[in-house]
């Protein structure tokens, strides 16, 4: 008996051992069987490398991040552009320019490589389109309206630069290159930008100097001096100070009007007359009240407004003193600008204007069309 119980014991041990073995070898084929799926042949890895380099064409392989939200999208062609985005970029440039310049100025030197010029960039609605604008307040863009400045950097020795403003070509070219750019920013100071359609927008540009020496110290710091803002005046007001009758617009009987009253009320024909200080100041009140309506009834464009020959009030500022005044520049296609921005050899850039600038002269067109 204890012969058949020990045979018994070493055939189950037997039997275990082997009932072993076969568990082992099932869970080494189940740890196989969940092998990672990056440990991929150099085959596979290969296929996934050209499908990266062929992203957008149809039957290729996308790669898996191992990222939580995915793969980066790489940025679409003919993705929209971002004006705002480009727009600060342009000033971020414009102030490198400036630093540049006033390094330059700082050295004492007699010779230098390159100038750095600055311009007053104006925007206006369109004459011709202006007749059959339906859009609340165009009138306030009716007239020029100061909305960027323009830094432009040259080479000295590049020729025709110093030409007039309305013929050279890097300003043109400059302002054709950033007129989305200008028109935001004319946007963002005056929200009136906003509803004109940007092709019924035209530009014109000037040097600085020009602009602040006969349009700035005129029109800006003579508002900000005077509390009751009496350098604006609607029509109906200047009508009646010139004694026209009402609803007259005709050019020549409103100069007509204003050579007579000026002629009467010039503190010149005064002197000599023993009046009472306060009557001199009467007189003198009267006269720049027939000057301020002869201004504002002149606003706004006068004869054919499609001809280009129409001269507007913010253009008559400074009478023949100020010639450096572009008028209305004629655009080049923006593929154009851009191929010539790029291959010429000077950089240029654009920056905003203070709201409240932009405002002085929108508000006073807005006047001036009542």
């Amino acid at each position: 008996q204890l012969y058949f119980i020990v045979r018994a014991i070493i055939h189950l041990t037997m039997k275990f051992q082997a009932a072993t073995v076969i568990l082992s070898s099932y869970l080494l084929s189940s740890a196989n069987g969940f092998a990672p799926v990056h440990q991929a042949t150099s085959t596979s890895i290969s296929t996934t490398s050209l499908s990266m380099a062929g992203m957008g064409m149809s039957g290729g392989t996308k790669k898996k991040s191992n990222k939580k939200g995915g793969s980066k999208k790489a940025p679409a062609q003919g993705a929209k552009f971002d004006v705002a985005k480009a727009s600060l970029k342009s000033e971020r440039l414009y102030d490198d320019l400036q630093r540049e310049q006033t390094k330059i100025d700082n050295l004492d030197v007699d010779t230098f490589a390159y100038i750095t010029a600055e311009y007053m960039v104006t925007a206006r609605v369109k004459p011709s389109d202006m007749k059959d604008m339906n859009i609340p307040g165009a009138a306030s863009v009716s007239d020029w309206v100061p909305v960027a400045q323009l830094c432009l950097r040259r080479h000295v020795d590049e020729p025709g630069f110093d030409v007039h403003t309305r013929d050279c070509e890097r300003v043109r070219t400059s302002v054709s290159y950033y007129c989305r750019e200008i028109s935001h920013m004319g946007s963002m100071a005056a929200s009136i930008f906003k509803s004109i359609p940007r092709n019924s927008i035209e530009y014109a540009a000037e040097p600085i100097d020009s602009f602040y020496k006969f349009v700035y110290d005129d029109v800006i710091q003579g508002k900000n001096q005077d509390i009751k803002n009496s350098n604006t005046m609607t029509k109906i007001d200047a009508r009646k100070a010139l004694e026209l009758d009402e609803g007259c617009n005709d050019a020549s009987e409103i100069k007509s009007a204003y050579r007579k009253l000026s002629f009467k009320l010039h503190p010149d024909r005064l002197v000599g007359k023993n009046l009472s200080e306060e009557e001199m100041n009467q007189a003198a009140e009267d006269f720049g009240n027939v000057k301020l309506a002869y201004e504002s009834m002149s606003s706004g464009v006068r004869g054919d407004a499609g001809s280009g020959s129409s001269k507007s009030w913010y253009e008559s500022l400074g009478g023949r003193s100020r010639s450096d005044f572009s008028g209305r520049m004629t655009l080049m296609p923006m593929n154009e600008a851009k191929d010539a921005f790029i291959a010429g050899n000077y950089k240029s850039a654009v920056t905003g204007l203070r709201p409240d600038t932009v405002m002085a002269f929108v508000t006073r067109n807005q006047a001036a069309a009542r």
